[in-house]
């Protein structure tokens, strides 16, 4: 409870002083408090709304570390370049993925289940 007030505090500070999202430098005009701003609902989800055992959400809890990295600028130019670095290789992501299954669907006819049998010495 003691992050999710920190982090409830700290956003309403920055809606109070920047707005929320009508204006151009609004609260939710910054893709990194988007970020901040999901990690607080779900929190708040999480710990007051009873669903029963659905761990699923508590997986959001990882996002709280994520938080850190809106916080230190040297982080968030570390994550900017590595997002543009991967949607710059999803093209070669794709080549590899469609290689790969090409090969193993070469395997998978080559072999046609030979590799079943162990052989077990006997001593």
């Amino acid at each position: 409870y003691t992050f999710t007030g920190i982090y409830t505090f700290e956003s309403l500070i920055k809606i109070l002083a920047r707005g929320f999202c009508m204006t151009e430098f609004t609260f939710l005009r910054d893709p990194w408090n988007w970020l901040d701003f999901s990690v607080i609902v779900m929190a708040y989800i999480t710990e007051f709304v009873d669903l029963g055992n659905v761990s699923a959400l508590r997986t959001f809890r990882v996002l709280r570390a994520l938080k850190t990295i809106s916080v230190i600028s040297g982080l968030k130019t570390i994550v900017g370049a590595l997002i543009q670095s991967v949607k710059k290789l999803t093209d070669v992501m794709i080549l590899t993925v469609f290689c790969l299954s090409v090969f193993a669907l070469i395997g998978l006819q080559l072999f046609m289940g030979n590799l079943r049998h162990k052989c077990v010495r006997d001593y």
